[in-house]
């Protein structure tokens, strides 16, 4: 609701939800919240800005359900344009007119997320911390892990993760263990399966953006850190040993005048589509054509686009620095993962990933559509209010 005046819902808030801006994965969570019978009516959701988020240039951003009830601070603003201090007042004010018991913060490196835990300290109230953060994200110096992890603790009561790598970062910074849950990073995949369904039920159609079924691909930023010259290479490399399938590139970023320039310089260049960047209504139709789905990043915190070519029913190859690697990506059965500094191993993936049949390709689709199943909007939703219930809030 960008324009429209604060309404505070009532019966009284039990928990307010920042994102900084809201995304479908956003609006799923928020959803899998409201699902709660014991949450239902009692959850606020607050949107920091309504323009370009954290991704200058690029918005991602989709207009949200007006039924949603979410309220933008500043709706008109790009992250890059808020001033933070003002923002972080908007947010202070924000949150003592909803006077909710406990605030759900995305992360703790900015200032509106840190002024969030520090108005719930301030009030006695809970503070959850959301995170997706990795020991492998970046370098780390020992002692800023040290400040960080007593800034952490100092400022949070409880954390909910996206999965096994998040939970031991927080215990390597120290933080308890037994005050964190699981399941931050969701989807709504029961949508993505329902319309990826619908569309591998309706009659074959060319698709001029599309090459013909199946090909590999790959949604997301183009940016260095997603490590996609590796891919370009890997699969040309593939195609020179015999191998057929198309490249698909769903995205847009720093990197694509790069990416361009490579796949044109390539004898197979023909058979590499850029598709630029597409929102999330219309990534149901790669992926229902698709063979099978690569993230190559050199760093990824989770990789909500495994949960979605999952969802999608798709085997996947996964870099083994994506924080979902380890949950997500059952070897073998689902798919592979890979180092993201091996081209030859990606590259052996790709060669593999053709020679299966299209009855074992099913098979593994299908083991990742039921894997993925686990990690649900509802689930994070039923963790939340665990969490809550633990910390002797009244849901």
């Amino acid at each position: 609701m960008s324009n429209s005046p604060l309404r505070i819902p009532r019966p009284p808030v039990y928990l307010a939800v920042i994102w900084i801006d809201w995304y479908a994965y956003h609006v799923a969570r928020f959803e899998g919240l409201l699902a709660q019978p014991e949450l239902a009516g009692h959850v606020a959701g607050v949107e920091l800005v309504g323009g370009i988020g954290v991704h200058a240039g690029l918005k991602f951003r989709e207009d949200l359900p007006p039924a949603l009830g979410v309220h933008t601070l500043l709706p008109g603003t790009s992250w890059n344009e808020a001033k933070q201090h003002h923002l972080s007042r908007l947010l202070w004010n924000h949150l003592t007119a909803l006077d909710p018991a406990a605030v759900l913060v995305p992360g703790y490196y900015t200032l509106p997320a840190i002024t969030a835990a520090l108005w719930a300290r301030a009030h006695h109230r809970t503070s959850i911390l959301m995170t997706e953060s990795t020991a492998y994200d970046h370098a780390r110096v020992a002692w800023k892990e040290a400040a960080k992890g007593t800034l952490l603790r100092s400022l949070f009561d409880f954390a909910v993760a996206g999965g096994t790598a998040h939970l031991r970062y927080l215990d390597q910074l120290g933080f308890p263990l037994d005050r964190t849950g699981r399941f931050y990073d969701v989807v709504d995949n029961a949508a993505i399966a329902r319309a990826v369904l619908a569309l591998r039920s309706a009659p074959p159609s060319a698709e001029a953006d599309l090459p013909p079924s199946p090909y590999f691909l790959y949604v997301g930023r183009l940016a260095p850190e997603k490590n996609l010259e590796l891919l370009l290479s890997a699969w040309s490399t593939y195609r020179q040993a015999g191998g057929a399938w198309p490249l698909v590139l769903v995205g847009d970023g720093p990197s694509a005048p790069t990416l361009r320039t490579l796949a044109a310089a390539s004898p197979f260049s023909a058979d590499v589509h850029f598709a630029g960047l597409r929102g999330s209504r219309e990534l149901p139709r790669f992926y229902a054509a698709a063979g099978c789905f690569v993230l190559p990043s050199y760093r990824e915190p989770w990789g909500l686009v495994v949960n979605e070519a999952m969802a999608a029913g798709l085997p996947v190859l996964v870099s083994s620095q994506c924080g979902s690697a380890e949950d997500l990506v059952q070897s073998g059965r689902n798919g592979f993962t890979f180092d993201p500094t091996d081209g030859s191993a990606l590259t052996r993936h790709l060669a593999a990933m053709e020679e299966f049949t299209v009855s074992d390709r099913n098979s593994m689709g299908r083991q990742s559509a039921s894997h993925v199943a686990t990690y649900s909007p509802q689930r994070f939703g039923s963790e939340i209010a665990r969490i809550l219930r633990e910390s002797g809030q009244q849901v």
